[in-house]
């Protein structure tokens, strides 16, 4: 494999790594959205959670909080 080979293989390597990232950014947006029932009236608990299913999802959304990107791609 020559170099140009090389080069051409981590380029499409990169396009599909950026696609997999904006396509888990969507999903994580989205999860937030099914959790906290926004857009709902007054985000309240309309599904009528209880308290520890509540702090369940809270903990969920804490984890993918946590999964920042330190660059913007």
């Amino acid at each position: 494999m020559n170099d140009n080979e090389i080069i051409a293989q981590q380029a499409r390597e990169i396009i599909v790594l950026r696609n997999l990232l904006s396509d888990f950014k969507k999903a994580r947006d989205n999860i937030h959205m099914e959790i906290y029932c926004i857009g709902g009236p007054l985000n309240d608990n309309k599904l009528q959670y209880s308290h520890k299913q509540r702090m369940t999802f809270h903990d969920i959304w804490k984890h993918l909080e946590g999964l920042e990107y330190e660059y913007e791609i």
